[in-house]
């Protein structure tokens, strides 16, 4: 079995070499894409369809245990309208600070993708604020 360490490293690579290679807005464009379609694959694989089909918001609070769970995140907060999310995988793992944004779009696309997936509605998130440590995350 492959380390999920080594796993991070390479999606970091991935997503570092998307950035170089078309730039910052087309690679947070492809990665959130990415993120939107891995995401639903991912759910699926791991607890198979849904019994029910959720609210959006119910999906969102769900979204936000999930990354927890899974590793994405040591914290994620759902408040009025945004995401708080701390101690992303990303951050820890990016050595250009300039791609973090990229990287992020990958996880916006992924919690996107979730909440689709549990409730065939859509949600968009916006950043607010990219740093290191911390995301904070708009929706509508």
């Amino acid at each position: 079995m492959v380390d999920t360490d080594i796993l991070l490293i390479a999606m970091v690579e991935l997503i570092e070499g998307v950035r170089n290679l078309i730039g910052e807005r087309g690679a947070g464009a492809v990665l959130r894409d990415a993120g939107r379609h891995s995401g639903p694959r991912l759910l699926e694989s791991l607890i198979g369809s849904l019994p029910e089909t959720l609210t959006r918001e119910e999906a969102l609070r769900r979204t936000c245990m999930l990354l927890e769970e899974l590793g994405f995140a040591d914290r994620v907060e759902l408040r009025e309208g945004e995401i708080l999310i701390q101690g992303d995988i990303f951050s820890d793992a990016i050595r250009e600070e300039s791609s973090l944004p990229s990287a992020i779009y990958f996880l916006m696309g992924v919690v996107e993708g979730f909440v689709q997936f549990m409730s065939s509605s859509k949600v968009i998130l916006s950043p607010r604020r990219i740093e290191r440590g911390t995301v904070l995350l708009s929706y509508s």
